[in-house]
């Protein structure tokens, strides 16, 4: 099979990149920068911020995956320019470039759950009530999301659009500005830590998995449209702070909660109804985050 990755060096990217860089499999990679971590047969460097995404042998891919994006860290400041461009208009622009070459593969881009904006229903959202959704989001990437969503539920071609809405993912070569390898490093070297009130419920996905589940919707043929990954582990913030002290063999003291204010915190309960896509692809998401601590602790 021939794929087509557009982003290089991501987490999702980087996973996605290591499951199809094998033999059976053609590879190629358009990017920043080299892959670092998995093997691949052609890299083109593009800075899609600047240069225009115009490359006719992509048509020859069985599929091109869309695996850029800002703004997802909070805690890292992106321009909304920058954030609107990478996660909205080029992806769109991406596409009405594969019309105009008569692509006729599958083209897959990505959602979230944060698109459900402000919520505190404890509910599972399905593909509809996102698309629909009316609460009030909080910031510029909830909000691209948003737009990058609608346009795929409405965009017509000769080829397939998956547009696949994600919990939250994680993995062990996420950022270390993340909730996960933070704590980590805090706990590791007995830094002060303070979090948010933890009583926002979030759905958790082993990144490894989203591949795993694209191949198999490759292998069943899934129909254009829009779909839920439904993260595999539903937590509190408390509970997710809790499991990493304990696999650390550390108490949790209660005086690490409420001291810092996120704009997120409206967002009591994000959860996703994956239905939709497991009565297809037939796959659930095994993996917990115990089951992959030491995949983090062996890159100190």
């Amino acid at each position: 099979m021939r794929i087509s990755i557009i982003g290089s060096n991501g987490l999702l990217s980087d996973s996605i990149g290591h499951f199809y860089g094998t033999p059976d499999n053609y590879l190629e990679l358009y990017g920043l920068a080299e892959p670092k971590r998995h093997a691949y047969n052609e890299f083109h460097r593009i800075d899609l911020m600047r240069d225009e995404f115009n490359y006719p042998q992509i048509k020859e891919s069985d599929i091109i995956i869309y695996a850029v994006g800002a703004g997802i860290q909070s805690n890292m400041y992106e321009p909304p320019d920058v954030i609107y461009n990478l996660n909205v208009h080029i992806p769109i622009k991406v596409c009405c470039f594969l019309k105009s070459i008569d692509y006729s593969g599958v083209f897959v881009t990505f959602g979230s759950y944060f698109e459900i904006g402000e919520n505190n229903e404890d509910k599972s959202y399905t593909e509809e009530d996102i698309l629909f959704s009316m609460n009030k989001v909080v910031n510029d990437y909830s909000i691209s999301k948003r737009l990058l969503t609608r346009f795929s539920s409405s965009f017509s071609s000769s080829f397939k659009i998956w547009h696949l809405i994600l919990p939250t993912i994680y993995g062990e070569n996420e950022s270390k500005h993340r909730l996960i390898p933070s704590t980590l490093k805090a706990l590791d070297n007995n830094l002060n830590i303070r979090f948010t009130s933890g009583e926002q419920i979030r759905q958790y996905i082993y990144v490894g998995e989203i591949p795993v589940i694209i191949n198999l919707a490759v292998e069943k043929k899934l129909p254009h449209g829009i779909y839920n990954i439904m993260g595999n582990e539903t937590l509190s913030v408390k509970d997710l702070v809790s499991i990493l002290f304990d696999c650390n063999k550390k108490k949790l003291p209660e005086s690490v909660f409420g001291g810092e204010s996120r704009a997120d915190t409206g967002m009591k309960m994000l959860k996703l109804d994956g239905n939709k896509l497991q009565k297809i692809v037939d796959y659930t998401p095994a993996h917990k985050i115990i089951d992959v601590y030491d995949k983090y602790q062996s890159l100190d």
